[in-house]
């Protein structure tokens, strides 16, 4: 495996990120599973179209019934078909993009195992060997057609190894079966399986790299702004539909412009990247940082109530976020909303009423983070009057 990653010139992370979908951020995994959506939608209408038009050469093909059960299925399947390409209104998650994808590759298979024992042995014209050859290929066509898609190595098993399963079980069925024909069909089978997840590999890598490109600041790794709204935006309705909590954190940085002034912008901007590093160990895996602009931050926090955002302020006020050039604490005026608590409908909202008690926080002399009208946090847990 590390020569292969070496002569892939891949790290090992990126590795991990192109064998499991696990480690993918939220606006990569939305992207991946938009894109996979989309192409499903473009495939499905073109076979929409093409699979119904096809009973032309069934009727020339075979005989009476089988000519008309092969038509019937192929209106069938032109139907799902478009249904699956209709431009409906779709969620960009895993669920729905898997569901189509898997929809989509069940109707040829299904076809293949159904035609390959009716046709077998029949006494078939010239359109009918051309037709049946054919038919024989659909195992292929699938496999060769999961290339299209940006899916991880083990998505590509998932979805391919049925398929080698199916390949194996057509295949045996045929009235001139050879062990020499069969094991030479499913080592195409299994060529054509690799080079499409080789391909398919290529366009996620490609896709990771484009993503982390225009979603993350260069500087200090986190979200940009566009990004980030795209994110909480996304997790701001999941929590909305689950009932969960959610909580955003806003954070300025004190005094920022001096280190600029007095150290220069290199220093200011070590002092950035710092910054980010140190609030992203105090947070979950699941947590999201965003660079709102300049010196201010947001810490997204799903599936978070104002005591869970309570510990995580505590933990920040007791150690603060690093030291400044001339060695002091690097503090932040905070400033923290909650979707239940605060009663609030639309994401912006929630981010104005952080940004809006961060002034607060600022006014009362920074280094403090304010969680409503009754508290403030200026040091670990130390619960203050916000009109102070």
């Amino acid at each position: 495996m590390r020569h292969l990653t070496k002569e892939l010139n891949i790290s090992w992370d990126q590795a991990y990120h192109l064998t499991l979908s696990t480690p993918h951020s939220p606006y990569l995994r939305r992207h991946r599973m938009s894109f996979i959506i989309g192409r499903v939608q473009l495939v499905s209408f073109i076979f929409a179209i093409l699979i119904p038009l096809w009973t032309v050469i069934d009727y020339m093909a075979f005989p009476w019934p089988e000519w008309a059960i092969l038509s019937v299925m192929r209106v069938g399947s032109g139907l799902i078909f478009l249904g699956l390409a209709w431009p409906w209104k779709i969620e960009a998650s895993s669920k729905a993009a898997f569901t189509m994808l898997t929809i989509m590759l069940f109707g040829p298979p299904v076809f293949y195992l159904v035609s390959q024992p009716m046709l077998s042995g029949m006494d078939l014209n010239f359109w009918g060997s051309i037709a049946t050859q054919l038919y024989a290929l659909l195992p292929y066509i699938v496999l060769a057609g999961l290339s299209v898609f940006p899916l991880t190595v083990m998505e590509m098993l998932i979805f391919g190894l049925p398929f080698l399963a199916v390949t194996a079980y057509g295949a045996a069925q045929v009235e001139n079966f050879t062990l020499e024909t069969y094991i030479g069909n499913l080592w195409l089978a299994s060529l054509i399986l690799a080079v499409s997840m080789f391909s398919s590999v290529s366009q996620l890598r490609y896709m990771i790299a484009l993503v982390s490109r225009s979603s993350l600041d260069p500087l200090t790794g986190a979200y940009t702004r566009r990004s980030g709204s795209e994110i909480i935006d996304m997790q701001y309705r999941v929590s909305i539909r689950q009932g969960a909590s959610f909580a955003i954190v806003f954070f300025d940085l004190d005094n920022f412009k001096s280190i600029n002034d007095t150290y220069g912008h290199d220093q200011g901007d070590k002092t950035l990247v710092s910054f980010t590093q140190n609030l992203q160990d105090m947070l979950r895996g699941s947590d999201v940082i965003v660079r709102w602009g300049g010196e201010e931050f947001l810490a997204v926090l799903p599936n978070t109530n104002v005591d869970g955002a309570r510990l995580v302020v505590g933990r920040i006020t007791e150690k603060w976020l690093g030291t400044r050039p001339d060695g002091e604490p690097l503090t932040a005026s905070i400033g923290i909303a909650e979707r239940i608590a605060d009663g609030l409908d639309d994401w912006l909202d929630l981010v104005e009423m952080a940004d809006k008690r961060m002034y607060i926080a600022k006014k009362m002399g920074r280094a403090r983070a304010v969680f409503g009208d009754d508290y403030v946090v200026k040091d670990e847990f130390e619960l203050l009057p916000a009109t102070t």
